[in-house]
């Protein structure tokens, strides 16, 4: 017996022979239970150990990652259509906007869509926070969760053009950065009670990427109070020759204009050391993007906002939660948090890290023990 149906009838067995549909439907919510971050993909961490031991069968593109296409097909047999790919926003609270834009990959003009999440009650002004999604992530799938845990803020989600954002490999080319702004400018129109002063902002792997690219090329310095990139690090192309750098064409690689960031951010950035996606120590990562390491990217960030000492050693950090370690660079705001263990996805430490992050929005720093 192959393997694709031998792994159908293990984990997916069905009541009452269902038809394809039924079979999507819980191989889908299956999906979703596994995708722990909500980020639109299974990492290998996701996956219990039984199916892990094909995960690299059903990882058909091998880019370490597993769709929701790729475990239908795995699972069931059928790619998804496209309406069950997109995801189905039932919230009533949850709504879609489009930003319209062009350049070289779409010289005609696309709408990029984002999603935004408003609490039910209140005519008060509302804290904002931003949600960049991993590379293939889907941005319907991230809001659900994060504006359930963050009901009294507005909550935005923006989808990547090609399901990533522009950093260094992908395969986007897209204007990232004026997206970004363009997204504000349109909030302010659909949102008058949306606090766009001060704004926090969340981003997994690619999204974190992104985090960094805004923190180094927005020129309001008050525009960004909290910044958190969780399982990334900067890319040597964001940070070489010491000194923080940009594109002066986001269709290029080149990344040929220094930069001196302005931000005022606090900077809570979270690793697992066992990340075999992006490397805690550093190193290469798909194709192309080279990484500094976790350590390094905290240090960098302190030295931009005024830290004239070396960078804090391995052995200085505190245990702020069992396997959770804090390396605090108090008077600049910026933190890191090793997660010891921990993949990509950052496993079963990852509700007490969504805990850190929250009191790190509301508060701008984490508490002493969890």
């Amino acid at each position: 017996m192959k393997i694709f149906p031998l792994l159908i009838i293990i984990l997916f067995t069905m009541h009452n022979s269902p038809g394809a549909e039924d079979r999507v439907k819980e191989s889908t919510a299956g999906f979703k239970k596994w995708d722990k971050n909500g980020d639109g993909f299974l990492v290998r961490e996701e996956v219990p150990e039984g199916p892990r031991k094909i995960f690299d069968k059903v990882d058909r593109d091998k880019n370490g990652k597993v769709s929701l296409k790729e475990h239908l097909i795995a699972t069931t047999g059928q790619a998804p259509r496209e309406r069950e790919a997109k995801g189905n926003i039932s919230e009533k609270n949850i709504k879609r906007h489009v930003i319209n834009q062009k350049w070289p990959q779409e010289a005609d003009g696309i709408d990029r869509e984002y999603f935004v999440s408003t609490p039910a009650k209140g005519e008060h002004m509302l804290p904002v926070v931003f949600l960049f999604h991993g590379n293939g992530g889907q941005a319907q799938n991230l809001i659900k969760g994060w504006s359930r845990r963050l009901k009294d803020h507005i909550v935005v989600a923006p989808q990547g053009y090609r399901r990533s954002w522009n950093i260094s490999d992908e395969a986007s080319r897209a204007p990232d950065t004026r997206y970004f702004m363009e997204i504000l400018r349109d909030l302010a129109t659909h949102y008058p009670r949306a606090m766009l002063s001060g704004i926090s902002m969340i981003g997994f792997s690619n999204g974190a990427g992104y985090i960094f690219r805004l923190l180094i090329e927005v020129d309001d310095p008050q525009l960004i109070s909290n910044a958190i990139p969780v399982i990334s690090s900067m890319v040597t192309e964001q940070h070489h020759n010491s000194a923080f750098w940009k594109r002066s064409d986001d269709g290029t690689a080149d990344y040929d204009i220094k930069v001196k960031p302005i931000t005022k951010s606090n900077i809570l950035t979270i690793h697992g050391t066992r990340d075999r996606i992006v490397p805690y120590g550093g190193g290469k990562r798909g194709r192309n993007a080279l990484h500094l390491s976790a350590q390094e990217t905290a240090y960098l960030w302190a030295q931009q906002k005024g830290y004239k000492g070396k960078q804090l050693p391995d052995q200085s950090g505190r245990e702020v939660s069992p396997g959770i370690i804090s390396y605090d660079y108090k008077a600049q705001n910026v933190t890191h948090l090793k997660v010891v263990g921990a993949g990509h996805d950052l496993g079963e430490k990852g509700r007490q890290v969504e805990e850190m992050i929250q009191d790190f929005i509301r508060d701008g720093k984490i508490k002493t023990t969890y």
